[in-house]
């Protein structure tokens, strides 16, 4: 078990391509957790250990690399770049205690690192910036400090200062070695701003002086609480500064005594090895060989290899062992404490953001992030009998480990749809899927779920009657039908006096309205939000029955519904839309002028860097809506979709979703 200050979680983020896998393999092989420094391009790095990974060339999951080295014990974590994989992205910045942003110095500050940055900062996680590929063609460290300061904030100041830029980067001195450079004082102001000494801070005021030594002493805490993003320089792939930079976080990196974790009143969870232990599972993976294994962090308390654990709602379950991963390779632990991050397996009711604890006394309730909203959906057909038969628990194992993965068996539409972050996220899963369990899947668009409703008054009739020998069939209504209330579905009344038709057949009819009205009139879709009154009808003391009612009701209802003038009702979407302020026109006349959206609310974000546009627009104009987003905002946009109702299709648009779906006609 591991002291508190010795321990150093390190996740890195940033945009795909920024040099984050590069950079942790050069780390990993620093503190000898790999015995060579691994390559992206050549398929050898620690991190990318999934043959999609492999094969695209980036990461599409965390990773973990744990070591020791120095007086510390480390883990990092590698994270996806592609903003779909944000729910890894998420776990990881739960675990850690300092979140590291990593920029080509080529691309600069994208959205998709401002949004992760801001989200480590909302989670009150120290953070830092490491800049790569400083010794790239047109690149330039003094507008790249500008840029970050602009967009990320003026907490973003050099640690570490280069001796140049591209071709003249060769190695890089601490800024507070040079007290002549603008950024030392900079940097000294950051570091009192956080500062907790009030004799110290009051002569730093008065003098404006300050020592490396306090600096040095202070700089840890100023990281924690955010008031320094610290601004690292290296190169990964050849290896310039990675050195020093791992010295700066082995000298400054916050530690969980550092980063206190609060329970959901807010109070601050005492850290202490005394006692039982108690955690936060925040990932779970499948593994071949030990089935579900659990990726936790540890709040309080001492975790042995063998303990049993609950979450409060199941009987505890005992460990199968306690480790924590090397990359997929994994080191045995006899027990663990606050602080660390650690896996255990043979634990199958314990779920991603579950608390747990050795006890149900022991649990600890700790706020956890809310899982992102998948915003692309996917119909997916087994192609072969024995795949039905397997993937529905192969779908839910791997909505276990990704819970932006949701799955769906629809009611309206009857298909299993896959919910997920983008066509790539989705594509990932599939492959997934037919690589572990060998379930092979045809795709294709979800079919929407139309509704149907009226928009005038009418009135249907039905006689029915059938004579085939022996006892008929005979029974016939009389209804008035009239819109209802959105959202009231079918409301029957009945209005029949003088015993027109008997008080035990009348609930025939009702059975028979609301099954034609679930079948559909002018469409399959549901028919909703009619009234439907029963006035009057006749019967024969032998023919009619529940049978001849049932099916009069029925079709009294499509006559009426057929003269009511019918409307199909599509679904309407509620979107979120973030992008890139210069990029806001584009989108808004997209959506209004090309997908029928209708704009509710915009405002800007981020000292007016980022936009955000509420709106509302039919769920047909929206199932490839992330693709164009993305071609729209060069990959920068991002959204939320959520259904908000049902409105009438103009009628244009029906007449035209009746011809191309003749599919959808009820029979």
């Amino acid at each position: 078990m591991r002291e508190l200050a010795s321990l150093h979680n390190i996740a890195f983020v940033g945009h795909p391509g920024s040099g984050k896998t590069t950079l942790v393999d050069a780390l990993a092989f620093e503190i000898g957790a790999s015995a060579r420094k691994g390559s992206v391009a050549d398929g050898t790095s620690i991190c990318d250990t999934e043959p999609e990974e492999q094969e695209k060339k980036h990461t599409l999951q965390n990773a973990f690399v744990s070591g020791n080295w120095g007086d510390k014990a480390w883990t990092f974590i590698d994270t996806p770049g592609y903003p779909e994989f944000q729910a890894q992205v998420q776990a990881a910045c739960y675990a850690a205690d300092l979140v590291v942003g990593v920029v080509h110095a080529a691309s600069g500050v994208t959205f998709n690192l401002r949004a992760k940055m801001a989200a480590a900062k909302a989670m009150g996680r120290g953070r830092a910036i490491v800049i790569t590929h400083l010794d790239a063609d047109n690149v330039d460290f003094d507008k790249l400090i500008d840029e970050l300061r602009s967009k990320l904030g003026n907490e973003c100041v050099p640690a570490l200062i280069p001796n140049g830029s591209g071709a003249g980067f060769t190695e890089v001195h601490r800024t507070v070695n040079h007290p002549e450079n603008a950024w030392c004082s900079r940097l000294e102001d950051r570091v009192m701003d956080a500062c907790e000494d009030e004799a110290l801070l009051a002569r730093y005021l008065e003098t404006q002086e300050l020592s490396p030594e306090e600096l040095d002493t202070h700089m840890p805490n100023a990281i924690a609480r955010g008031s320094l993003v610290p601004v690292l320089v290296c190169n990964p792939e050849t290896g310039v500064a990675v050195p020093k930079t791992l010295e700066f976080f082995q000298r400054f990196a916050p530690s969980p005594r550092t980063v206190p974790t609060l329970d959901a009143q807010g109070l601050v969870v005492e850290p202490v090895r005394e006692g039982e232990a108690s955690g936060t599972v925040f990932s779970v993976i499948s593994d071949p060989h030990l089935g579900r294994v659990c990726l936790a962090r540890i709040h309080r308390g001492t975790l042995k290899a063998h303990d049993t654990v609950t979450n409060g709602q199941h009987k505890p379950e005992k460990m199968g062992g306690l480790f924590r991963l090397v990359g997929k390779n994994r080191e045995p632990l006899e027990d663990a404490g606050p602080g660390e991050i650690i896996a255990f397996a043979k634990v199958e009711h314990l779920g991603p953001w579950q608390n747990f604890a050795t006890s149900e006394a022991a649990i600890v309730q700790v706020p956890v992030p809310e899982v992102p909203q998948p915003m692309v959906a996917m119909a997916v057909t087994p192609m072969s009998r024995n795949d039905e038969q397997k993937i529905g628990e192969s779908l839910n194992k791997l909505a276990v480990e990704d819970p932006s993965l949701r799955i769906e068996h629809t009611t309206d539409t009857h298909e299993l749809v896959l919910h997920g972050m983008s066509d790539l996220h989705l594509q990932v899963m599939l492959m997934r899927l037919q690589r572990r369990f060998q379930v092979a899947c045809e795709t294709h668009l979800p079919k929407i779920a139309y509704r149907q409703s009226i928009t005038q008054p009418s009135e249907g009739h039905c006689r029915h009657k059938k004579q085939s020998g022996g006892r008929g069939q005979f029974g016939e209504c009389f209804l008035r039908l009239r819109p209802g209330a959105s959202g009231s579905g079918i409301v029957f009344v009945d209005n029949v006096v003088g015993g027109a038709i008997p008080r035990n057949l009348i609930p025939a009819v009702e059975k028979g309205v609301r099954e034609q009205a679930a079948h559909g009139v002018l469409t399959k879709g549901e028919v909703v939000d009619v009234e439907v009154e029963v006035y009057d009808g006749k019967f024969h003391a032998v023919d009619s029955d529940e049978a001849s009612f049932k099916h009069a009701g029925a079709l009294a209802f499509r006559d009426g519904v057929l003269a009511a003038k019918p409307v199909l009702l599509e679904p309407m979407m509620e979107l979120e839309i973030h992008v890139p302020t210069e990029m806001a026109g584009i989108v808004f006349s997209d959506l209004t002028s090309h997908r029928r959206g209708h704009v509710l609310d915009q405002t800007t974000e981020e000292s007016g860097h980022s936009t955000l546009i509420r709106a509302e627009a039919p769920l047909a104009t929206m199932q490839t809506y992330f693709r164009d987003l993305k071609s729209q905002t060069a990959g920068e946009g991002s959204y939320n979709l959520r259904f908000a109702r049902y409105a009438p299709m103009p009628a244009a648009e029906q007449k035209k979703v009746l011809a191309e779906h003749p599919e959808l006609a009820a029979h």
